[in-house]
Formats: C-alpha cells, sequence, structure tokens
C-alpha cells in the first residue's frame, strides 16, 4: 500500500477516534495516535492528558520521525459531571479543561515549535458549545473555550488551517454512558438521547468518519478557525 501522508488522531482506541483510525488507514494513510489505553494498532504511544506535562515527551517519542502531518484530529475528551453548575468543584471544572482544552494547546504547540509541517487542525468539539443544555455547564465551558482557543490558533498561525467541529450525536461510550447513568427525570434532555438510541437513529463513529475523511479537503473553503456542525454539511456518501 502506498502511504498518502499522515494522519495524527487522539483517543484512537475508542469512538471517533477508533473509527477514524481505520479509515484512514485503511485508505493508505500513516496513523500516529495517542491514547490512555495501550495499543498495538498504527503508531502509538499511551498517554493520560490529564497529565499535561507528561505529553510533550510522549510526542517527542511517537513524532521523533515525522516531518508533516495532514491532519490533526484532537478528538480525545471527557464528558465530565452531569450536575448543575452551582454544585460543580474547581476541581471537576480543572480536570474537563484540562482534557478537553489545555491538553490540546501542548499537543498544536509542539507542533508549530518542532517545525511538523501541519496543514490541517481538526478539533472535534459540540453542539453544546454552542447551546446551553441544564447539566452540561463542565463540558459546555471547556468546549466553548476550545473553539476559540482554536480561533486564536487560526489568527496568529495563519499557514495553517484551523476547524472546531461537531458531529452531533454519535453512538460511542459516551452515548451509553448518557443512556445508562443519567436521571431522566431530573434532565429532561434525557429522552432525545434515549429514544435516538431506541430507534437507531445515532449515526454509528464509523460512518462518522468515513464522511469526515471524504469531505476534509472541501473543508478548507470554510474561514479558518471556524466551528462547524457537520449536521449542517452535505456528506458526500
Amino acid at each position: 500500500m502506498v502511504i498518502l501522508s499522515n494522519i495524527f488522531i487522539t483517543g484512537t482506541t475508542s469512538g471517533l477516534g477508533k473509527a477514524l483510525a481505520k479509515t484512514y488507514s485503511k485508505t493508505g494513510y500513516e496513523i500516529y495516535g495517542l491514547s490512555r489505553t495501550k495499543s498495538n494498532e498504527y503508531n502509538h504511544v499511551t498517554c493520560d492528558l490529564e497529565r499535561v506535562y507528561d505529553i510533550s515527551y510522549k510526542l517527542s517519542t511517537l513524532l521523533k520521525d515525522v516531518k508533516e502531518i495532514d491532519v490533526v484530529y484532537l478528538n480525545a475528551g471527557v464528558l465530565g459531571n452531569i450536575e448543575y453548575l452551582n454544585k460543580i468543584k474547581l476541581h471537576d471544572l480543572e480536570t474537563s479543561f484540562t482534557i478537553n482544552t489545555w491538553a490540546n494547546k501542548v499537543i498544536i504547540d509542539y507542533m508549530i515549535m518542532n517545525n511538523i509541517e501541519v496543514k490541517q487542525v481538526v478539533a472535534i468539539s459540540s453542539g453544546a458549545s454552542q447551546k446551553t443544555y441544564t447539566g452540561w455547564g463542565e463540558y459546555s465551558i471547556s468546549k466553548a473555550a476550545l473553539n476559540m482557543m482554536i480561533q486564536v490558533y487560526a489568527e496568529e498561525h495563519p499557514d495553517i488551517h484551523f476547524l472546531s467541529v461537531s458531529p452531533g450525536p454519535v453512538d460511542t461510550p459516551m452515548q451509553d454512558y448518557i443512556n445508562k447513568n443519567i436521571d431522566g427525570r431530573k434532565y429532561k434532555w434525557k429522552k432525545k438521547f434515549s429514544d435516538m438510541k431506541k430507534n437507531n437513529d445515532l449515526p454509528e463513529a464509523s460512518w462518522v468518519a468515513d464522511n469526515l475523511h471524504q469531505i476534509m479537503p472541501t473543508l478548507k473553503k470554510y474561514k479558518s478557525g471556524s466551528f462547524l456542525d457537520l449536521r449542517n454539511l452535505q456528506f458526500l456518501i
């Protein structure tokens, strides 16, 4: 198989990240993955993104011979606590911000400072960064901060195309957690997700990954730093 280019993905052992790695690998790309769980697939290192001061060292091992990357997918993230914001401790907010926002800053900075030629950076965001849902404050605020951080990088580094992308609800372990653990009497929005799961209306991660792969080159037409909701785009397959 001819190697087309390099793809970097965080969270390659679960959910959308795993599906992205599989999709790009089978179409001839070299995959560089980073996740909390050990994997023998692709070029991979284990890394707990909450330990932000370990990330650069892990990347130096993983990317020591890499000079260019076609797409960087900043996919890994945590839902955090589903609770009224006034009941969430600052420590818990710090954990979500560390993983959902600051870990991605460390990754971007490493690639810029080490002169790795990156064509596109795609931060996997959420519609919850744009619209409030009761109990989602911890997740929403950290993803909104991620969106703004991507806008700043886009302004300061015009040679790289940056996007924040919301895939919408996807059939991943995060949705399983919501359906099994969230009190639908307290949080009325749970019914929407439960109904989608029951009616098989949640798109599979593999389907979303295949579509992202197909449309990614066309997304460069959008202004760098933009937030895009994939549900509003025309999928090609």
